[in-house]
């Protein structure tokens, strides 16, 4: 088996619970990212809070030497189907056509919290990884 790296976005703090992203060769799994920065939500909506969650994605993948352009797949999870409009503009405007990663969208009673609307995870192919 590949040797496993740990991956962490620059400003963020360890957590001996938590990997933000596992890299194994030239793949990178990014956990489930939710809308906040350093705590702090971005904002009530769902717009707000996806935006913030493809932000976080873009400096997990940054972190790794990869960029949005490299992410091959995404699970969002909603807690609200109401929301998906939202969800899917910002991820729209992320991933440009005509090569968007694969993509699923799942409804979800709650998430961990309760002002979170959306939770985000992805797969990302790093060029010449490992």
């Amino acid at each position: 088996m590949a040797d496993r790296k740990v991956i962490i976005p620059q400003g963020s703090t360890p957590n001996p619970a938590f990997s933000p992203g596992i890299q194994v060769g030239e793949f990178l799994f990014i956990s489930g990212t939710v809308g906040q920065d350093n705590g702090v939500l971005a904002g009530p909506d769902c717009e707000s809070q996806t935006r913030q969650v493809f932000t976080n994605i873009k400096g997990i993948a940054e972190a790794a030497g990869a960029t949005m352009d490299d992410v091959v797949k995404i699970t969002c999870f909603l807690v609200d189907l109401a929301d998906y409009p939202a969800y899917g503009k910002v991820r729209s405007e992320v991933f440009a056509a005509p090569n968007p990663p694969a993509s699923s969208t799942v409804m979800v009673a709650a998430l961990v919290r309760p002002e979170y609307l959306v939770e985000v995870e992805a797969i990302v192919h790093v060029p010449g990884g490992a």
